[in-house]
């Protein structure tokens, strides 16, 4: 006589020890991971049934933390339609972005964007972050305002860019770089950080400019430890320089050296 099927009995514990294993931002990032082509294989199709029966039980004592990754799983990652507008570079109205927003929330999107800059979809995050940065559902823009203006600054400039990366105060340009310098995305910083201190220099705006060119030479000779390749920014930099403030900013790093 065979044995009858293990049942499993759902208590609040292991309610709770469920919750801690499926992490939602792991389980995610694993999901954005994955080919459009792979997506109805075996294991794959195992782990978005296991995410569905997670979320289920977690539903019977009242915890929906799941719901949003079990529609996304069910969906598939990339099937929205708004996100298939964006992916496509298609028009997008803010009452399409907010329902995504609303849906997946601010924590998710930036996985996606991240994502997509990971995976040279420039174009499509630079879209998605600037659409999120302008949702009224969003409370805390700033992740969403530093992944817009990193990716700017990742493309060949133009006027557009140009104007767009002006906007932006200089202390948030600088927060935006500690920011990036502490994940240890160290060039992107400093194409941030040349990007504001080069257009500081041709306006002539000194607003935080010794912070910006401080932050600069030590990313400069981080990225090229070559003294002569310093002196030559440098001397670029006070060529172009409208303020004599600006090259003494520069004397003083140069000095440092």
């Amino acid at each position: 006589m065979g044995k009858a099927p293990l049942k499993i009995v759902w208590t609040t514990e292991r309610i709770n020890s469920l919750g801690k294993l499926m992490k939602p931002w792991s389980c995610f990032e694993l999901l954005l991971s994955v080919p459009e082509s792979e997506e109805q294989c075996e294991m794959l199709s195992r782990l978005f049934q296991s995410i569905q029966d997670s979320h289920n039980a977690l539903l019977q004592f009242g915890d929906n933390s799941l719901e949003v990754l079990a529609d996304v799983a069910k969906e598939g990652v990339w099937k929205n339609p708004v996100l298939l507008k964006i992916i496509s570079q298609q028009p997008v109205e803010a009452e399409e972005v907010n329902k995504l927003v609303k849906r997946e929330g601010p924590a998710f999107l930036q996985l996606r964007i991240k994502h997509l800059m990971k995976t040279n979809g420039i174009p499509q995050a630079t879209t998605l972050s600037k659409l999120c940065k302008e949702s009224t559902e969003i409370s805390n823009t700033a992740p969403f305002l530093q992944a817009y203006i990193t990716c700017l600054c990742s493309m060949p400039p133009n006027e557009e860019s140009i104007k767009e990366i002006a906007k932006v105060d200089c202390k948030d340009a600088l927060d935006m770089i500690c920011n990036l310098e502490a994940e240890g995305q160290d060039r992107t910083a400093f194409i941030l950080c040349t990007t504001y201190l080069t257009q500081q220099l041709q306006t002539a705006s000194v607003y935080c400019s010794w912070e910006l060119t401080l932050f600069w030479s030590k990313l400069q000779r981080r990225i090229d430890p070559s003294l002569d390749s310093f002196l030559e920014r440098c001397r670029q930099f006070g060529i172009i320089a409208r303020t004599l403030q600006h090259l003494f900013f520069l004397i003083r790093v140069i000095q440092a050296e």
